[in-house]
């Protein structure tokens, strides 16, 4: 029986991803990083592709202000725009991650207006958001498109806290989420 998605089972990666999502945010980086590590580029590029990868996004967008190292970002204000491509319907997904002095919060959708735009295939945005993708050679090698106020991109590698580094604010984010 086939499912549309070459034997890829979405609702079983759904499933998994909620097993992951239900246990400790360390343990859950700590899978994330080795889910995407370990499933070769096959399977990722499917699960962007699949109807699994809006909460997927979601996810690691609501994630994202509470990796902002707020001492870091103190004197920070500046809207970073996000476009995620490879969807199945040939479109792309756009988040912006906003900082204020510090407090960071992510929006779903064209809300702000952006000084840095990030351009990025799904499956890389997978391996870039895990840890499992140096964003300096992702770049040079154009996996990640920048445009915009390029000096904004060098500080914002200083401003988090990425996958398998400490966080020593760990739980103290500031986001509130993709917006609905």
């Amino acid at each position: 029986m086939s499912n549309g998605f070459g034997g890829f089972d979405p609702q079983r990666a759904m499933d998994q991803i909620r097993r992951l999502a239900a246990d400790a945010p360390a343990h859950l980086q700590g899978g994330f990083e080795r889910l995407v590590r370990d499933s070769p580029p096959q399977r990722l590029e499917q699960l962007m592709r699949s109807p699994a990868r809006r909460a997927l996004l979601d996810g690691i967008f609501w994630q994202m202000p509470k990796q902002v190292d707020a001492s870091a970002a103190t004197d920070t204000t500046t809207a970073i725009k996000w476009v995620v491509t490879g969807r199945a319907d040939g479109g792309s997904d756009v988040y912006h991650l906003v900082i204020e002095r510090g407090q960071a919060r992510t929006e779903r959708g064209e809300t702000v207006e952006a000084r840095l735009t990030v351009t990025l295939d799904g499956v890389e945005f997978l391996k870039l958001a895990s840890g499992n993708s140096d964003p300096m050679q992702a770049y040079f090698t154009g996996r990640i498109q920048l445009s915009g106020d390029i000096m904004v991109a060098a500080k914002l590698a200083q401003m988090f806290n990425m996958p398998g580094t400490p966080n020593p604010d760990s739980g103290n984010g500031h986001g509130t989420g993709p917006s609905q």
